[in-house]
């Protein structure tokens, strides 16, 4: 059964929004080898909370048998992204300006009483084989109405290995009529789709980068 370990940082300040999605592993004294023996049991989560205390940015990692350089060709394989990305219907890059491309992608999710589909560009800056980060360009219909994240890969092992940490926050809170009213009613619930999505992603990427014919089921 897999095992996951939680760690709770503290507030973040508020900063300027920009691709340099500040996350847990930024925190001063985190000890990314750490981490890293941490995960040899399982998955591991982390919340930096904002000033409201309200879960704001989902850090997970995962430990994946195979080097950074093969995780990162997987992370950017978006022309298959609809294989395995989880509840990706459509993933199509628009344009590509040096290390920056806009990718548009199709998504559909289910949320304990809620489902919905939404359509939304992403601009993504990338340092091969090290970190992705991303935020929102445009959301279809407005419905999504914030994005930021990253993913950072560290090799351990001697290279052999890689520490994958997916970083996320959306707010979702306008995707279908009365969902804000319950994110209203309890903060934590656009936290856990957020820790959801990204619990499902991790594995996906393990999955398809350890075994390469690896599919999601649709």
């Amino acid at each position: 059964m897999t095992q996951r370990s939680y760690i709770k940082t503290a507030a973040a300040p508020v900063v300027e929004e920009s691709n340099d999605a500040g996350t847990a592993l930024d925190d001063p004294g985190v000890d990314k080898d750490a981490l890293a023996r941490l995960m040899t049991t399982g998955e591991l989560l982390l919340i930096r909370d904002n000033a409201a205390g309200k879960g704001q940015m989902i850090t997970g990692g995962i430990r994946i048998d195979r080097p950074v350089e093969t995780v990162y060709g997987t992370i950017t394989d978006y022309t298959h992204y609809t294989q395995f990305m989880p509840s990706t219907e459509e993933c199509e890059v628009l344009a590509t300006n040096g290390a920056v491309q806009d990718i548009r992608y199709v998504i559909k999710f289910k949320f304990l009483i809620f489902s919905w589909s939404v359509e939304y560009v992403w601009r993504h800056i990338f340092k091969p084989c090290q970190e992705i980060t991303w935020r929102l360009l445009s959301s279809k219909g407005g419905k999504i109405r914030e994005v930021i994240g990253s993913w950072r890969l560290y090799p351990i092992d001697d290279g052999r290995r890689t520490a994958a940490f997916y970083s996320i926050y959306s707010d979702i809170s306008n995707v279908v009529p009365g969902l804000s009213k319950y994110l209203a009613r309890d903060t934590s619930l656009e936290a856990a789709v957020n820790l959801s999505a990204c619990i499902m992603v991790l594995r996906a990427v393990k999955q398809r980068t350890e075994n390469p014919a690896w599919r999601q089921t649709k």
